[in-house]
């Protein structure tokens, strides 16, 4: 579970940036669900705002922290990208939970090299645990040395840990690696909602749990579908598989294509299984755009997923962003950051953060965001 994370000299952002998801001893259990940390999260603001870049932080630790050392050879370049391509070092942090042990993880790098790592841990109190400066282990009280690790100037030390089967790491490491998300360095992957109607059949063909919970959510938003059969056939001696989509007309079953299915059910075809997939991790799905054809009532549905203790027991987070503006009295004020820009540099703040009682709990917030009363909207 992730309590906070920010990023400095990254992309649109100059100074700090920081996104909590703690949720403090003051706020009800009817508004934290018994909860210390939130378990969805919106990130909202006018285009260019940048509250894509504030998820690429995820996505860029996520890939550093799990596969800089397989993805990068070792004279390669780290992909990274600061604030109006200065010179200077970019930092991040991010503190969680993982296994019932709280981390912090900070870093500091350049596109040529790490600067330095640090690992805390807490168990009573927060403990300095590991440091790495440049291709050098300063400090370990955190793992047996009876492993011997050589740090590579562009890879992270847990990423080279988990190659070294280190396995004090472990729980780390599956905190980054359990990171799913549709943003990468350039921005929105469509590649979740685009993936091939024969890749998506196949998968669902050889996972029936996951096929079960697509269907049963496009019945719940009412889409017409009764069933989704998965057909298969050979083709040069290797199966193919299609999708039929069962409906029910006049008391009699007909059967659609998936080219004959609107955006919106082929985009939940799509991704209702990473939805399931997070859920079954424990894991964080950090989603930009996640309303991509999409009708606006069914965005409560989705985050109701990760509410529910009975669909999302391990506690998964969903963190995203979105365009639609009647989703913030659905999150409400601890789990609504807005993003805003001035002489091009990022900034962005929750809505409990704003001063005096213009943010109420018995109060909707909707008009006051269109009303640009609280930022986060174009100044046309």
């Amino acid at each position: 579970m992730i309590l906070s994370y920010g990023a400095k000299n990254f992309f649109c952002f100059k100074e700090w940036v920081e996104i909590s998801f703690e949720l403090g001893s003051s706020i009800s259990k009817e508004l934290s669900n018994g909860e210390n940390a939130s378990l969805a999260l919106c990130l909202k603001g006018n285009n260019s705002s940048g509250k894509t870049n504030g998820l690429k932080i995820l996505s860029f630790l996520s890939y550093f922290c799990a596969d800089s050392f397989t993805s990068l050879k070792p004279d390669g370049l780290i992909p990274l990208e600061t604030f109006f391509n200065n010179k200077e070092n970019a930092e991040f942090f991010v503190e969680f939970i993982e296994n019932d042990k709280e981390y912090r993880y900070e870093l500091i790098i350049n596109s040529e090299q790490v600067i330095s790592e640090r690992i805390y841990q807490k168990k009573k109190r927060r403990a300095f645990v590991f440091e790495r400066n440049f291709e050098e282990i300063t400090k370990n009280t955190f793992y047996s040395t009876s492993h011997p690790i050589k740090l590579r100037k562009n890879a992270s030390f847990i990423s080279t840990a988990r190659q070294s089967e280190v396995d004090e790491i472990l729980p780390i490491y599956n905190f980054f690696n359990n990171i799913i998300t549709n943003v990468s360095h350039w921005g929105l992957e469509k590649w979740m909602i685009e993936t091939s109607e024969k890749d998506l059949s196949e998968f669902y063909s050889k996972n029936p749990e996951y096929l079960e919970f697509t269907v049963n959510k496009l019945r719940e938003f009412d889409s017409g579908i009764k069933d989704i059969a998965i057909m298969s056939y050979e083709k040069d001696m290797k199966k193919e598989f299609y999708p039929l989509f069962k409906f029910d007309v006049d008391s009699q079953e007909y059967t659609l294509s998936y080219r004959g299915q609107s955006s919106g059910t082929k985009a939940l075809f799509s991704l209702l299984r990473l939805y399931k997939y997070t859920l079954n991790l424990g894991g964080i799905l950090v989603l930009d755009e996640f309303d991509i054809y999409l009708h606006p009532d069914i965005l409560p549905h989705l985050v109701a997923l990760f509410e529910n203790p009975i669909t999302n027991p391990k506690n998964a987070q969903l963190v995203f962003t979105t365009h639609n503006a009647d989703i913030i009295d659905k999150m409400g004020k601890y789990r609504t950051y807005l993003f805003n820009k001035e002489d091009n540099e990022s900034y962005c703040y929750r809505l409990d953060e704003l001063p005096g009682n213009l943010i109420r709990n018995d109060r909707l917030i909707t008009p006051l965001y269109k009303s640009k009363k609280i930022g986060g909207v174009p100044k046309i």
